[in-house]
């Protein structure tokens, strides 16, 4: 009787271990699917990048230094190996595109520049999809790291080499200068 106890006792232990092990998976499949779309409309933005560049150095308000470092930004970003250096350079980006964005104020003529407008609107555009995508990966990675911090899966977790996943977070919002 002890002994079909046991067994049974295994087997549910094995079954609960797979299914723990498959949750795990499609969990993290989940984190690298909205890092992949983040890392994506990252990257489109940064596109973005030399244009604006552009833009800047024509300006005589904004100094052509600040219109090199926002040119050599996608670069910058691009060659970030480590999620922190990652968000670091992103928030760079984010704050250099707040100050271009507020130098451009005085100059009402851009305004009627239709090229211009374009370029502010994709800008746009491309941050409010970055915040959609860093909340669902920051909310992804809140998933799986939940499910790894629970006592008898942190456990599995650790056998199964799961690591917890970084937030991705800086600020993107250019709403109240642009608007």
């Amino acid at each position: 009787m002890v002994a079909w106890f046991l067994f049974g006792f295994m087997c549910a232990a094995v079954v609960f271990a797979v299914a723990v092990y498959f949750k795990f998976v499609a969990l993290r499949k989940n984190v690298q699917r909205a890092q992949m779309r983040l890392y994506a409309s990252l990257r489109s933005r940064n596109d973005m990048l030399p244009s604006l560049a552009w833009s800047a150095a024509s300006l005589p308000q904004l100094e052509r230094e600040f219109a090199y470092s926002l040119g050599k930004m996608k670069e910058i970003c691009a060659g970030a190996d480590t999620m922190q250096k990652r968000i670091d350079c992103e928030a760079e980006v984010s704050r250099n595109l707040k100050k271009f964005f507020s130098g451009l104020a005085a100059h009402k003529e851009l305004e009627k520049n239709e090229y211009f407008l374009k370029l502010q609107r994709g800008v746009l555009a491309c941050e409010s999809k970055i915040q959609r995508c860093k909340k669902r990966y920051n909310s992804a990675v809140r998933d799986f790291n939940t499910l790894a911090g629970v006592f008898p899966l942190s456990v599995l977790a650790r056998l199964l080499d799961f690591d917890k996943y970084e937030y991705f977070d800086f600020e993107t919002s250019l709403d109240k200068i642009l608007s």
